[in-house]
Order: C-alpha cells, then structure tokens, then sequence
C-alpha cells in the first residue's frame, strides 16, 4: 500500500478520493485550509497555499509516496475578481507543492480543468492547443506547467465539470440544484455552454489507476456525452423525481457572467481509456449511480427510512 498525501482534501473531489484510497488500505495524509475534512485519514495537515513556504512548513516531517493535489481557488468568477489570489494558489502554491514532492521522489497527480480549452474547436483531445478564457483556467494552465517543470513523475487531470454524491464540505453543484427544485424555486440554465460532465466515481476510479500503474503525462477526464448544462438539468429532474417545468432555458447571452466562458468544452477521453482501460460513464448512467449511492448511505445511517429526499 502506498503513503499519499492529499491536498484539498474537504473538497468534493478530494473527500471522495480520500474515502475510496482509505477503503484500499492507504495510508492517508489529508491536507486543508481551514474546513477540517469529514472523511478519515492518517493525520492532518492545515495550510495556506497563497503563504509561500507555508505548505513547505506544514509537511516538513512528512514522507509520501503520491501527492494527489486537488486544491485550487476554483470559481471563474471568484477567480477573475482575485487574479493575484488565484496566481498565488493555483500556480505558484502547485509549483510548492510540486517541489515538495519531487524533493520525496513522489508521484504528483495534479488535477486541472477543461477550461483551459477555448471552447471553439471541440472535441477536446490532450494535442489540442489550450486557449484559456478567464483567470481561473489561465492559472490552472499555469499550474500545469510548473508541475512539467518541477516534477519527473507525474500526471495532469484535465478534469470536466464534475457530479456525484455529496461529499465535501462545500457540497456539489448538484444538490443545489435539488434543492432549489425542492423548494419551488425556477433555475436558469444555458442551452448554448456544453461539457463532458465527469462522475465522481469515474474520477475515482481513474486516479485509482493511476496509483496501480505508471503511464505518465496529460490525461482529459470526462464523461462520455457532450451536453448542454440544460439537457443535464432535464435527465437530473427525471432521474430524482423533480420539477421539470421549474428548468428554464437561456443563453449565455442573456446572462453575462463575470468572467468569460468557454462554448464548448467537450473531451475526448480516448488517450485514458486506452492506458489505463477506463470507460467512462454517461450522464443517466451516472445519475443513477449517483442515486443509488446517496440511498445506500441513506439506509446505513436510517434503515427503512424509504426513498431519498431533499432534507
């Protein structure tokens, strides 16, 4: 079993990773910044990755054999109103963490995101020249490529916009969306921005790979149907039994945003089924995966407690 210390770990990647890792047998470091991760781990480590040397500090006495590095001031929106904050995080905190792990001889799995295409020429494959839009995928970029500097082992996650059962402590996109539903209210949700939703097992699964191998470099990580954010609040609704009428269609037009988003960021993910023989899921697929998973937990904490409902 290997030693792996995982960063972002109260995130909705991160804790699933940590749960699933953990229920191999791993031992577990979970790094945070300031909300302690819900899943367990070995041992603990609080850090703040725009105070340079701060990570540097907190690991001191720590020896891994992976970095699994997932955290990252995400939110284009966010981002783009901090550009200074998401340099410091997203780039030149990965460029700690990436010196870090190669001074252990450890392995860095870095996860990025499928903005850093331009959204005008999909599909997406990794030769495809990135062309970031807004500050949050510029950094990420930039976090890349300090990984390609600092690190000889290592792997790259272009990861889609992601789903699945609520983990981390910020919770997911899609509970929000339930809840929302749940409560009457209408959601507004493009027609004309469209992506390989990723499901958190895929995810998962996927990085469990690539612990077991060693196939190296820059992998997209998607789902396998290209869909508009409103064609998956269409399929979300039927599969738990929510509200259709309540989705809204618009255009990103109609809606300006903050920062600048990508069209279309469709992946193809045929480079990681080919290495590590990963078939990733579609969007039914993994919704109903989603909510057997969410009733299984449902019925280990109230047994007989019947379908799942938004509390």
């Amino acid at each position: 079993m290997a030693s792996i210390l995982i960063t972002g770990a109260s995130g909705f990647v991160g804790e699933n990773l940590a749960r699933r890792l953990r229920a191999e047998g791993h031992e577990l470091t979970l790094a945070f910044h300031s909300t302690p991760p819900r899943a367990r781990g070995d041992r603990c480590l609080q850090f703040d990755l725009s105070r340079p040397g701060d990570f540097t500090r907190a690991a001191a006495d720590l020896r891994a054999d992976l970095v699994v590095h997932t955290a990252a001031l995400i939110g284009p929106d966010l981002c783009e109103r901090n550009p200074d904050l998401a340099r410091a995080v997203n780039a030149e905190g990965t460029r700690e963490v990436g010196r870090w792990a190669a001074s252990r001889q450890a392995r860095l799995i870095y996860f990025s995101t499928d903005l850093v295409y331009d959204g005008e020429s999909p599909p997406y494959t990794e030769e495809s020249p990135p062309g970031p839009l807004n500050v949050y995928a510029g950094t990420k970029l930039q976090g890349e490529e300090e990984v390609r500097s600092n690190c000889s082992d290592w792997v790259v996650l272009r990861l889609a916009l992601s789903y699945g059962p609520v983990r981390g402590h910020r919770g997911e996109w899609t509970w929000s969306m339930r809840k929302d539903l749940a409560e009457g209210k209408n959601l507004t949700l493009f027609t004309d921005q469209i992506r390989t939703p990723a499901y958190a097992g895929d995810t998962v699964e996927a990085v469990c790979r690539f612990v077991r191998n060693r196939c190296r470099g820059t992998f997209n990580l998607g789902g396998s149907e290209s869909i508009s954010r409103y064609d998956f609040g269409l399929q979300f609704a039927r599969v738990f039994g929510l509200p259709i009428g309540r989705l809204l269609p618009v255009s990103m037009a109609e809606i300006p945003s903050g920062a600048p988003r990508p069209r279309d960021c469709s992946l193809d993910t045929e480079k990681l089924r080919r290495e590590t023989g990963l078939r990733t899921c579609n969007v039914r697929e993994g919704l109903l995966r989603q909510l057997a998973e969410e009733q299984t937990a449902l019925d280990a904490l109230q047994p007989g407690a019947g379908a799942w409902r938004v509390p």
